[in-house]
């Protein structure tokens, strides 16, 4: 795995307007040259929360990675209104640079409405706290892995965005996003029946995600500690897939991913 040392995320979410429903958004400067998905997943995310009434929520998104794009160029995010109704809205958003398209990206809003609120798993009782995990930077954010394993192919991972967002669950909701592509892969490779003995990051291998979906169940805050536990469920010809539970330090069952990525030998 590649570690960063701290970026600077502050300017993440400062999406620059460009026509109707046309935005643009600047990458930090990754140490491995190339944009990072959950940012572009994450502005993606924002540019559609700027077309909806405030009191609609993101409840799931579903997202294809087709292209790696560049650091130095700023990315357009083209919002499409799929659908405005009274409890529901849908939109349909693609991010590109001038090599073209790099992500399409399906995200569904929901109103606010009474109802029951139960959840089947908890936050996980065999795990240290994050601070007591040695951690690392990755992609700019404080990144501490409880659980890094095999057999079964487990990796729990304590993440949190490094700077204040304030009190607008839109945004922590955003940050969520961003952070939900770092996870999920490597439990995916775990899964792999002979894993690198060096790391899937490596030189020796091409490791990247394909297409990635969220399910948001409970607001929570982007910039404190959540958990996100992940297991390698399928290793298919060169496609591994793997699904996250995301939980807050209160225990809360926030969210769930599910991933798909390539890996295969170069």
């Amino acid at each position: 795995m590649l570690e960063q040392t701290p970026l600077d995320l502050s300017r993440v979410f400062e999406l620059r307007f460009r026509d109707t429903d046309v935005f643009e958004g600047d990458s930090p400067a990754y140490g491995w040259g190339a944009t990072y998905g959950g940012l572009l997943v994450a502005q993606a995310q924002w540019a559609a929360t700027q077309t909806v009434p405030e009191e609609l929520q993101i409840h799931s998104l579903h997202a294809y990675f087709v292209r790696a794009g560049s650091v130095l160029e700023p990315v357009r995010y083209r919002v499409e209104r799929v659908r405005d109704g009274r409890s529901f809205c849908t939109r349909r958003v693609t991010a590109t640079q001038s090599v073209g398209e790099m992500l399409s990206v399906s995200c569904s809003f929901h109103v606010d409405e009474p109802g029951p609120s139960w959840q089947e798993s908890d936050l996980p009782t065999d795990l240290p706290d994050p601070d007591a995990v040695e951690g690392h930077w990755d992609a700019g954010l404080d990144r501490r892995d409880a659980v890094f394993e095999n057999e079964p192919p487990r990796v729990a991972t304590w993440l949190r965005y490094p700077d204040a967002l304030g009190d607008d669950p839109r945004l922590h909701a955003c940050a969520l996003s961003y952070l939900s592509d770092l996870n999920p892969i490597d439990a995916g490779v775990a899964a792999h029946p002979t894993p690198p003995a060096d790391g899937q990051w490596s030189d020796a291998h091409v490791c990247l995600s394909l297409d990635h979906a969220v399910w948001f169940h409970r607001p929570t805050r982007g910039d404190e500690w959540v958990l996100l536990e992940s297991v390698g469920r399928r290793c298919s010809s060169t496609r591994v897939f793997a699904t996250s539970k995301v939980y807050a330090q209160s225990g809360e069952h926030v969210a769930t991913i599910a991933q798909e990525g390539l890996f295969r030998a170069r």
